[in-house]
C-alpha cells in the first residue's frame, strides 16, 4: 500500500508512515474505546513518581474539558498517568541552574527536599481526592498501559542522531475518552515544559517515522494528531 499523504510505499499492517509520519491505522486508537462512561471511585494514585508541564492536543474537547488545551500539571504516577487542571508556576530560573553541573547538583538536592515534601503534601492523590477532583472536572486519568510515548526519529546529522516525541493518552473523562497527545520534544514546539527523561514516564515506545528532517518533524506530529478519534 501507499501513503496517502506523501505516496511512500509503506509495509501491508503498517500504522505510520515511515517518511511524513501520516498514521495509517493505529492499535492504541483502535482498541480503545471512545464513548465508555467512567464511574465509581477512581484509583488511588499515590505520590507522582516524576512532574511534566504543558498542553495537551486533541481534534475536539468535551464541554467542560477545554482547559486540557491549555498548560496545566502532568503527574507520572506508578501506574497512571494523571492531568491535574492548573500549573504550579515552577520557577524556570532554577530549573536552568539545576541544568548546570555541580553548582546546579547542589541546588537540585535541596530543591527535591523541598519537592518531595511539596509533593506529599499537595500531590498524594488518594481515592478520594481524586474522586473528587475527577467529578469537579478538574482531573482526568489514564492508565499507563493504555498510554505510548510516539517517536519520530531524524536523519543523523554529523553521526549525531536525535529523535522527537509525543506523549498518547486516552484519558478518562465523566464524558468518556478523551483522546490526545502531548509533545515531549519537537525543536519547532518546546517550550522547556518538559522535566524528567521520557523513557521515566514507563510508557510503552513506538516508532512513528524515521528518516525525517528537522523541519519535518511538527508536521508527522500534527499528522499523527490528526487521526485522533
Amino acid at each position: 500500500m501507499f501513503c496517502q499523504k506523501c505516496g511512500t510505499e509503506a509495509d501491508a499492517g503498517s500504522n505510520f508512515c515511515t517518511k511524513c509520519g501520516n498514521a495509517f491505522n493505529s492499535p492504541a486508537l483502535s482498541n480503545t474505546p471512545s464513548t465508555s462512561k467512567q464511574g465509581g471511585l477512581t484509583p488511588s494514585f499515590g505520590v507522582p513518581i516524576n512532574r511534566w508541564w504543558g498542553p495537551f492536543h486533541a481534534r475536539k474537547f468535551p464541554p467542560g474539558y477545554e482547559w486540557m488545551g491549555e498548560r496545566n500539571t502532568l503527574l507520572i504516577c506508578s501506574n497512571h498517568l494523571v492531568l491535574l487542571r492548573g500549573d504550579e508556576k515552577r520557577s524556570s530560573a532554577l530549573d536552568i541552574i539545576e541544568s548546570m553541573g555541580l553548582v546546579g547538583a547542589a541546588v537540585a538536592s535541596v530543591r527535591s527536599v523541598f519537592d518531595s515534601v511539596f509533593v506529599k503534601k499537595i500531590f498524594d492523590l488518594t481515592s478520594t481526592i481524586g474522586t473528587k477532583l475527577f467529578e469537579e472536572r478538574q482531573m482526568v486519568w489514564c492508565n499507563k498501559a493504555d498510554a505510548q510515548v510516539w517517536q519520530y526519529i531524524e536523519k543523523p546529522w554529523l553521526l549525531i542522531k536525535s529523535s522527537s516525541e509525543q506523549l498518547y493518552c486516552p484519558f478518562k473523562s465523566l464524558d468518556g475518552v478523551v483522546h490526545t497527545c502531548f509533545v515531549l520534544w519537537c525543536t519547532a514546539e518546546y517550550t522547556g515544559q518538559g522535566k524528567g527523561d521520557i523513557p521515566g514516564i514507563g510508557c510503552k515506545t513506538i516508532i512513528v517515522a524515521q528518516n525525517l528532517k528537522e523541519k519535518d518533524v511538527p508536521e508527522a506530529m500534527k499528522a499523527s494528531r490528526m487521526k485522533l478519534p
